[in-house]
């Protein structure tokens, strides 16, 4: 059964009453852990004076570091699969991804990363070879608006692709190809019905940041929990298997 975007939300929100503790620390975990191992690295630059060996540590650093921040955002994606599936869940459980061929994961969001760049390469020609005979102001134009269109070309690439990561801590056994055909499957006929449940998220969005950032400690998990149930509806299996806390019987409005 396809709920409305409304429903959706209202269901998720039931779903997380009395069950925020954990993706809430997960995600908490999923953000520091990574700054904290990046944070003595970030002196390296933070000098005038900064050597070109210092830089390329830093850059190395940083890569490495956000293939860890990747597996554990994909570990906090398995926390709510297993809320949606009415199964107990702890913050451990974000480091399974760890353990269960963390190659899958590293392999598609590198794929996944290339993919959404491709379409920004002509505004890094342009901005780098620009055409003679342009003022600074044409290329600083020209070049912004290669990216604009550059960062939705890309967008609407990725798109099809949204759920591999769902997938990839639903199936321990699945493949990088697979994954990416079963996201391409799962999303026909659903790519628009995401891009509103994505901008209806807008307004969560603003409010987080009006409360410095303190709201996005409920909102995240709320958004993270409300895309797990989208894509578990596009696999038919939401109706089935989503168990409510008695606490979360009683609807409530989007």
């Amino acid at each position: 059964m396809k709920h409305s975007i409304g429903e959706l939300k209202g269901m998720t929100r039931q779903m997380l009453l009395g069950r925020y503790q954990t993706p809430m620390l997960a995600m908490l975990l999923a953000s520091l852990i990574p700054s904290l191992f990046l944070l003595p690295f970030n002196y390296l630059c933070s000098d005038r004076n900064t050597i070109a060996m210092q830089a390329v540590l830093y850059y190395l650093a940083y890569f490495i570091i956000t293939l860890i921040e990747l597996l554990l955002n994909s570990g906090v994606k398995r926390i709510h699969l297993m809320i949606a599936r009415g199964e107990a869940t702890s913050v451990s459980d974000m480091f399974w991804v760890i353990k269960n061929r963390p190659d899958r994961i590293l392999i598609g969001g590198f794929l996944f990363t290339l993919i959404s760049w491709i379409p920004m390469i002509p505004s890094f020609v342009f901005e780098a070879i620009p055409p003679e005979g342009l003022s600074d102001v044409s290329v600083l134009a020209i070049t912004e608006l290669l990216s604009l269109a550059g960062l939705l070309v890309g967008f609407l690439i990725t798109l099809p692709l949204y759920f591999i990561f769902w997938i990839y801590v639903d199936d321990p056994d699945i493949d990088t190809r697979d994954a990416f055909r079963r996201s391409i499957s799962l999303m026909r006929g659903a790519k628009w019905r995401l891009c509103l449940m994505q901008l209806s998220f807008v307004g969560w969005t603003l409010l987080g940041a009006l409360s410095f950032g303190i709201g996005f400690l409920w909102i995240l998990p709320y958004t993270d929990q409300a895309f797990t149930n989208f894509y578990l509806e596009l696999k038919q299996e939401f109706d089935v298997k989503v168990e409510f806390s008695e606490a979360a019987q009683e609807y409530m409005p989007n």
